[in-house]
């Protein structure tokens, strides 16, 4: 996600366009000594991983039910989209934290990048292959000699998905279909990537049933919503305890949204649907879709975002059957989110 002449934070940023921009940024922040991520009017920058929506509810929902206000923090959300990449954006001090996914994060910091993960919303993958309820695709074997419809930015996923799956991917035919399930729809191909918590909500709101097979059930386990700070940041005790008082309120958050997720729905609708178009229909039902992928064997047992040395060991795998090769073990900091809790489950 060359400074000239001097050192601007705008010449930075620019500079690091790319994740090896990133990383090259780690002497500069020391150089701009930006601790960063706060206005001047004292708000605090948190960068959203995508354009707000119910799979961002944990801090929206923080926001919109006080969670940040009663830690003292008053919130900026930054929202995501095409053109952000948010790695530079943590590096630089622009934000205090970001949302990440743990294959982008482990591209970042097998660069170099200085950014260590603090939570993770969603420990079970939202990718899945999507085929219609009449005409299944049961395996992701069963793809062999069928048409694959497949977002350009699905692309990578696919390829390292199809190792680990066992799936000859010269016998797949790809066809590049964006992220509209319409070529589904229309029976142009029969399967498509899709995210649990868009495409077949989508699909059936229409009437049209679909049938998904969950990539995490398949040796790909990518966690999204990851926090993610710079490890500069989470070292300093002043921006430690900044980083807390986030990490607190959006659990909190969190928690507000899994345990009603049709309440996180309105939130999110209510507060951002009128500018971005979002469909109450389509967030109420994608909000009960996130809520699941948040809630596993391991967070029912810690909590929910919580860092366990068997959650972080499934990173490690993931990210070594996929090729990138980062140091997980440092790229995952559980000491933060362990002493929020403070031994308890929930808070």
């Amino acid at each position: 996600m060359s400074p000239s002449p001097g050192l601007s934070r705008r010449g930075l940023l620019r500079g690091a366009a790319t994740l090896g921009g990133a990383a090259a940024l780690a002497p500069a922040l020391a150089a701009c000594g930006g601790a960063g991520g706060t206005d001047a009017d004292g708000a605090t920058r948190i960068q959203l991983g995508w354009l707000p929506n119910v799979e961002s509810m944990a801090l929206l929902v923080a926001a919109a039910n006080g969670h940040y206000r009663r830690e003292g923090v008053t919130p900026k959300l930054a929202p995501g989209g095409p053109n952000v990449v948010i790695e530079p954006q943590i590096i630089t001090g622009k934000v205090l934290v970001g949302v990440e996914a743990s294959d982008k994060l482990g591209d970042a910091v097998a660069k170099g990048a200085p950014l260590v993960a603090i939570g993770a919303t969603f420990q079970r993958s939202s990718s899945c292959i999507l085929s219609l309820a009449d005409k299944p695709v049961r395996t992701p074997k069963d793809l062999e000699g069928r048409r694959f419809g497949v977002a350009q930015s699905d692309a990578r996923v696919y390829a390292a998905f199809f190792r680990l799956a066992g799936v000859d991917a010269s016998k797949v035919t790809m066809v590049p279909t964006g992220t509209d399930p319409s070529a589904l729809a229309s029976g142009e191909v029969d399967a498509i990537s899709a995210t649990l918590a868009n495409q077949p909500v989508a699909l059936g709101l229409r009437g049209i049933r679909t049938t998904s097979i969950a990539l995490a059930d398949h040796g790909y386990n990518r966690w999204s919503g990851l926090l993610t700070v710079s490890a500069h940041n989470l070292r300093n005790d002043a921006t430690r305890a900044r980083i807390a008082k986030v990490l607190r309120g959006t659990i909190r958050g969190l928690q507000d949204a899994v345990d009603d997720p049709g309440a996180a729905a309105r939130v999110v609708v209510d507060r951002y649907g009128r500018r971005t178009g979002l469909d109450p229909r389509s967030q109420a039902a994608g909000a009960k879709v996130w809520a699941g992928l948040a809630r596993t064997p391991d967070t029912e047992r810690h909590g929910l975002m919580r860092l366990t040395p068997e959650g972080i060991a499934t990173q490690e795998r993931f990210l070594r059957g996929i090729g990138v090769k980062a140091d997980v073990k440092a790229m995952f900091d559980p000491s933060l989110i362990d002493e929020v809790y403070g031994g308890a489950t929930r808070l």
